[in-house]
């Protein structure tokens, strides 16, 4: 329902204080329109008006939620403030874009494209990086060799694909990408999995075709901003020389999550939001642990440079599950790897645990036998003796919510 709304206005739409409110808000919330960019005032209606639709809310609350925002006293999320209320947010596929975190467990390929879409949305994006999942990955058995044809732009708007088109010829791959964005994660979801399909021997020629690509700088209607594909193209070979490497053998969780973040810069790069990775590995996996050690490393003429095989790795924060209470040298540790490196962020699993399921544990004793439970490797049997109505499936789903709660250090 469309209603005038009355307004508390100030003199400025930000005050003298926050001399950086202005471009922040221009550069991230105000949407294009045909006569320009979205006043303040006009991004609060759209995104209280979409929080009135989407909650069902009375004038009342309605009236409380604008005098709040207007008065910028509390806010709507970043994450609503650009798309909230938007005909893009109402469709079903787009609902992620709401959300600012996700996480999911790397076991297939299917993940890999599910955290590309989920960036392409604007949703950061967690992934869980321990043995039990990744272990579960194929091993990589053809070496994929990347040809690029057709330039960016070079299809009129009204006949590019919006889907990826791929077309077989024996040991020859076609890959026309779509120009959208579940075009984007087709291709590069592709390209995985020809690392592992069967049907080849041993090296698969790709040639990728990007002329269906929008150019930089034409607007992206539905998610808004503009497109700037400047990374698409170095997309394919970075993430094809990162397959090649683990040739015959399963990808470490420093490749996964190389291969992650290959498609998060190329997002970044692209206008769609900041980065906003974390990645969870398991505790004893030194790989995983030390990857950003060293990361910056200076040249006998004084010159600092990032090693460029590794570089891709500064779009997330690495974590290190523990699922034993981590002992008081083990934080020690973690922290002075932070100071020296910025990263060395420790979690420990039992309390992530116990927080997303505290619906099990009313107080805090309960909690702190739960804790010594897990601790004891007991966790799965502390809840199902106490809960036997709980089934086996439901149980296992809880015991693996370490990825709902990754900053639970």
């Amino acid at each position: 329902m469309v209603r005038e709304l009355e307004r508390t206005r100030h003199h400025s739409d930000f005050p003298e204080t926050a001399p950086a409110a202005n471009p922040v808000f221009f550069r991230t919330y105000s949407r294009r329109q045909d006569d320009g960019r979205e006043t303040w005032e006009q991004v609060c209606d759209r995104t209280i008006a979409g929080l009135e639709k989407l909650g069902n809310l009375n004038s009342d609350e309605v009236a409380l939620l604008t005098k709040m925002q207007q008065q910028l006293k509390t806010l709507s999320s970043g994450r609503w403030l650009w798309v909230g209320g938007t005909d893009w947010i109402e469709r079903p596929e787009n609902f992620s874009g709401a959300y600012n975190c996700s996480s999911t467990n790397i076991h297939d390929w299917r993940a890999f494209g599910l955290l590309m879409g989920l960036a392409m949305m604007g949703c950061g994006t967690g992934a869980v990086l321990e043995p039990q999942y990744i272990n579960q990955l194929p091993s990589i058995r053809n070496r994929i060799q990347i040809t690029l044809q057709g330039e960016i732009g070079m299809t009129p708007s009204d006949r590019r694909r919006q889907e990826t088109e791929v077309t077989y010829d024996g040991d020859r791959v076609l890959m026309n990408v779509g120009d959208s964005r579940i075009g984007w994660v087709q291709s590069y979801q592709t390209l995985l999995e020809l690392s592992t399909d069967q049907r080849f021997d041993s090296t698969v020629e790709v040639i990728v075709d990007l002329c269906d690509i929008r150019p930089a700088g034409e607007p992206l209607k539905g998610f808004g901003g503009v497109a700037n594909p400047v990374k698409l193209t170095d997309l394919y070979q970075r993430v094809a020389l990162i397959l090649n490497n683990a040739n015959g053998r399963q990808l470490n969780s420093v490749e996964c999550c190389l291969l992650i973040d290959e498609a998060a810069s190329t997002i970044v790069a692209g206008n769609i939001r900041r980065s906003a990775g974390m990645r969870q590995g398991a505790s004893d996996d030194e790989l995983f642990g030390n990857a950003k050690m060293n990361l910056w490393q200076q040249d006998e003429a004084g010159n600092w440079r990032i090693d460029p095989e590794r570089d891709a790795l500064r779009m997330s924060n690495h974590t290190r599950v523990f699922h034993h209470k981590p002992t008081l040298n083990e934080c020690i540790d973690a922290v002075r790897q932070q100071y020296y490196s910025g990263e060395g962020a420790i979690q420990w699993a039992g309390e992530a645990v116990a927080r997303a399921s505290c619906d099990l544990m009313p107080n805090r004793e309960t909690k702190r036998d739960f804790l010594k439970a897990y601790n004891e490797g007991k966790g799965m049997e502390w809840i199902g003796d106490r809960y036997p109505e709980i089934s086996k499936t439901e149980l296992e789903h809880r015991l693996s919510r370490v990825g709902l709660n990754p900053c639970g250090k």
